[in-house]
């Protein structure tokens, strides 16, 4: 056999077996895993937007869809489904007024499991409808309806890992769909609990 041909060989059946190994690993820990409809994650948060002097208060819900792949054990990314609603509390400015924020995000998540305390990576473009255009006179949109990215980093801990902190940065903002686009930087923490 010549060379070539028996170490591109060697390297495919490695990469099968790796593959193999892999999505064998998902199935037995999922039994184990809070995933699907039936395990929602309750979450409070609070977030401050320091530029535009607005504090946020939110409540929300996370599921971890079936949506994951690698190993349950080790290096796991999984989509999770997030609605969430919160209410802005304007600190300054002329006319102020506070607004209700109403969310839907898909987050794409990567952790690092096998240990008691579980370290994740997450990253999102949700969507926003407000209840307000603004929260006052200097800081008003063209629309009510908003996007959110949002990267973050969290631990999760406990049985399961069923409790997790962990601390976001989101900017919320129209995308310059219509002027004006002041946009909204919020520094959130939050604390969550799946059922």
């Amino acid at each position: 056999m010549h060379p070539a041909l028996s170490a591109r060989t060697l390297f495919i059946t490695r990469t099968l077996a790796v593959a193999a190994l892999a999505a064998g690993a998902t199935s037995p820990a999922s039994a184990e895993e809070l995933v699907g409809w039936s395990h929602p994650a309750v979450h409070v948060a609070y977030g401050r937007d320091p530029g535009h002097n607005i504090n946020k208060y939110e409540l929300g819900l996370n599921y971890n869809t079936p949506l994951q792949y690698g190993n349950p054990q080790g290096w796991l990314f999984r989509l999770q489904a997030e609605f969430n609603v919160a209410g802005w509390d304007a600190r300054s400015g002329t006319n102020q007024q506070n607004l209700f924020e109403f969310g839907v995000s898909p987050i794409l998540r990567v952790e690092k499991r096998g240990g008691y305390f579980v370290p994740f990576a997450e990253a999102s473009v949700g969507l926003r409808v407000q209840s307000h255009t603004g929260t006052s006179d200097e800081h008003r949109s063209g629309t009510a309806f908003q996007f959110s990215d949002m990267v973050g980093i969290g631990v999760g801990f406990g049985k399961n890992a069923n409790t997790e902190a962990g601390f976001r940065f989101q900017h919320i903002s129209n995308a310059s769909i219509k002027g004006p686009n002041p946009g909204s930087n919020f520094y959130t923490g939050y604390v969550r609990y799946r059922f």
